[in-house]
């Protein structure tokens, strides 16, 4: 009886970090694709502006579907939710300098549904790109 009862602790235990580590390994897959996407948009920057000799700033409709669409590009079914916003400056408010996309998607469990656990998980993760305007400039 004692050892039926803690072999069913051992799968238990092995179940849990197999599918933790399997959850990692999806976040980590979140933020790359969060990363990536949040580098296509932030290629889109305003270019009048830019021309005028403003500091580099993103254009936000041009941004979101940049970003969205590499998202989408992938062709992915467990991509559940993505996101695109403008992100935040340093004193907090929203600023056309940094864009932010937000990924989710789904992992799979593959040893803790046999025991009652939920099947699958959201996992999600952010990027935020900065536009950093530089010059070869030397005074």
């Amino acid at each position: 009886m004692f050892i039926a009862v803690a072999l069913v602790g051992v799968l238990i235990v092995i179940g849990l970090t197999f599918d933790g580590i399997g959850r990692i390994r999806a976040y980590q897959r979140a933020a790359n694709i969060a990363a990536e996407a949040a580098r296509a948009g932030g290629q889109a920057i305003d270019v009048a502006d830019a021309i005028a000799g403003a500091p580099a700033a993103v254009d936000q409709a041009a941004a979101t579907t940049a970003a969205l669409a590499f998202v989408d590009n992938l062709d992915d079914p467990t991509i559940i939710g993505r996101t695109v916003s403008l992100g935040e400056d340093a004193s907090g408010a929203e600023s056309t300098q940094f864009l932010r996309v937000t990924v989710t998607i789904s992992y799979d469990a593959v040893m803790l549904d046999f025991f009652g656990f939920a099947d699958t998980y959201p996992v999600q993760a952010e990027a935020t790109v900065e536009l950093v305007t530089t010059t070869d400039a030397n005074p």
